[in-house]
């Protein structure tokens, strides 16, 4: 966790809005993906007039991004907006790696190198977001981009600027959860916010439960209490710690990142807890054939944002709606796995539902046997 006394880049970012210090580029990247978007769209509205948006805000998706239009868009004058903004949304994808396009040309990275060099902080705006890079090598490969070096070598009175939205701190923390509370107009007393943390195991730096995970959490507090205007630790504790889906996201993402004493330890928690074997096995294959299908979705060509609003609409045809977040963390436990890999781990759950379901073997040892086997 950050230091008690070290500004968050969300602080710093904020406060560089307020006096108006933004540069011509900036590369918004952390773990905290949540902060990343957030403040991805404040500058936005920070800078685009929405009666002008359509003229003064260029939004490219990945793969559909081109140097040439990133180029020729951030040349043309903002109509009615403080300066014309261009969004590259996950311009860096986890592995660190610009699109595929841009990544294999050397004189194409090279043109977009000095584009930046030479961009108009009083007329345009450039946004580029990282994903979080998913190990060391991939950390390396982004940071050694020509690109993101001409950002983040120009300092900060240069025309560019990293902004690495880490971890947030137990008073940064409290906040964050405090004002949703706030919004929805729940009381509480001090401690909740101390059992919330608690609960969600936020602090613990070996886990991906970030921002998005807890806001979906605090969400389902403020349902569960209905129309009850105080928040009470039972509330929390029925919501929250009694929650096995909390534990079957981080089992898939650590099945993902190959981390199976890990997985070992929350199957452990989950029967600990209470949780059927046949329960879990249902979770877990559920979230793995959402993983399927959004990057079977994303190999065809299609676009986050319509995965997003498809898997929103009703997941494949059921009456189930995925949220954003979860698309998107299931995007990329399925990029560590591979298509191929998420079908073998899909067929070995199906394997093992059929042995549990004919006596062939207990189902706790079933579980096991599945999560040392992938």
């Amino acid at each position: 966790m950050a230091d008690k006394y070290e500004k968050h880049a969300y602080e710093q970012l904020t406060e560089d809005m307020k006096t108006g210090d933004i540069p011509a580029v900036v590369v918004l990247r952390g773990k905290e993906e949540y902060l990343v978007d957030f403040y991805a769209k404040r500058l936005i509205d920070r800078f685009v007039t929405k009666e002008s948006s359509v003229m003064d805000l260029t939004t490219f998706e990945r793969d559909k991004a081109t140097v040439s239009d990133i180029i020729g868009s951030l040349e043309t004058m903002p109509f009615l907006s403080e300066r014309k903004v261009v969004y590259l949304p996950e311009f860096f994808d986890e592995r660190g790696r610009m699109p595929k396009v841009i990544e294999k040309s050397p004189n194409e990275k090279k043109a977009l190198a000095e584009q930046l060099e030479k961009t108009d902080p009083a007329t345009a705006l450039l946004i580029m977001t990282a994903a979080n890079p998913e190990d060391y090598k991939a950390d390396r490969i982004l940071k050694d981009s020509e690109v993101y070096k001409t950002v983040s070598r120009q300092g900060r009175k240069g025309i560019g600027r990293v902004y690495d939205f880490g971890p947030l701190n137990r008073r940064q923390l409290s906040g964050f959860i405090e004002k949703r509370l706030r919004a929805a107009g729940k009381q509480y007393r001090q401690g909740i916010v101390s059992s919330i943390i608690r609960e969600t195991d936020y602090e613990n730096r070996y886990n991906d439960y970030g921002l998005y995970e807890l806001d979906n959490d605090l969400q389902k507090i403020i349902a569960y209490c209905g129309g009850s205007q105080v928040i009470t630790d039972k509330d929390v504790a029925e919501v929250i710690g009694t929650n096995p889906e909390k534990n079957i996201f981080r089992m898939v993402e650590a099945l993902a990142a190959n981390r199976k004493d890990e997985a070992l330890k929350l199957l452990h928690n989950l029967l600990q807890d209470g949780a059927s074997e046949m329960a879990i096995l249902g979770m877990i294959t559920e979230q793995l054939e959402i993983m399927l299908t959004a990057c079977e979705m994303k190999d065809d060509g299609v676009s986050l944002a319509e995965i997003q609003k498809i898997l929103a609409g009703g997941y494949l045809g059921r009456n189930k709606r995925i949220q954003d977040f979860r698309t998107k963390k299931a995007l990329e436990s399925g990029n560590r796995m591979g298509i191929a890999g998420i079908r073998r781990a899909l067929a070995g759950a199906y394997r093992v539902e059929k042995d549990i379901k004919n006596g062939l073997m207990p189902g706790r040892l079933a579980l096991e046997f599945f999560i040392g086997s992938l």
